[in-house]
Parts: C-alpha cells; sequence; structure tokens
C-alpha cells in the first residue's frame, strides 16, 4: 500500500495564500477552486509513485528524498520518508526562483 500525504503548516498557509492571490487576480471563485484543487489533488499521485518526478534542484543540500514538479504555474517540492510523503513547499513558479 502507498504512504500517506502530509501537507506541512507551511505548505497549507502558502497554499492557502495561493487561493487568495488567485481570487484576487481572477475574481472568479469558480476558477479559483477549480485551479488549487487541481494543485491539492495533483499530490495524490505520489502516494503509489512518490518518485515520479525530478530531485528539486533549488534544494540546498538536497539528498535523494527532496523532489518537486508544478501543476498551473505553482511548484509544489516534497520530501519522500519511510512513513509519509511532506508537501513542504509550494510557490508561484513565474516568480524569481529562491533555493532553501
Amino acid at each position: 500500500m502507498g504512504k500517506t500525504v502530509i501537507w506541512t503548516h507551511q505548505a497549507d498557509a502558502e497554499l492557502n495564500k495561493a487561493f487568495l492571490d488567485l481570487l484576487k487576480q481572477s475574481q472568479s471563485i469558480e476558477i479559483t477552486t477549480r485551479i488549487i484543487t487541481e494543485v491539492y489533488e495533483s499530490t495524490l499521485i505520489l502516494v503509489t509513485n512518490p518518485e515520479i518526478y525530478k530531485l528539486d534542484t533549488l534544494k540546498d543540500n538536497n539528498k535523494w528524498n527532496i523532489r518537486s514538479y508544478e501543476k498551473h504555474t505553482y511548484r509544489i517540492s516534497y520530501q519522500i520518508e519511510k512513513e509519509a510523503i511532506y508537501i513542504i513547499r509550494l510557490r508561484y513558479a513565474r516568480k524569481e526562483p529562491l533555493e532553501y
């Protein structure tokens, strides 16, 4: 059976901020809800195939366990652990890349 996906407090706060920013920009609750839902649900594939995406190139001293991907111009970074997959960061991908 697959691992559990857990959103960290930081990533959850960033997802909420993305929702508010997108709502302000689009002024449409339907569009905003659809996009944020798709971003959130895109993490479900990690349950069965956590190594589907490439290593996160913006992570300093990245071992094998931190990876990232993009969905709807949002960059999602996650950490693979023995017991679970932790979503550690969500960032608008068109901003200047920041190492962490």
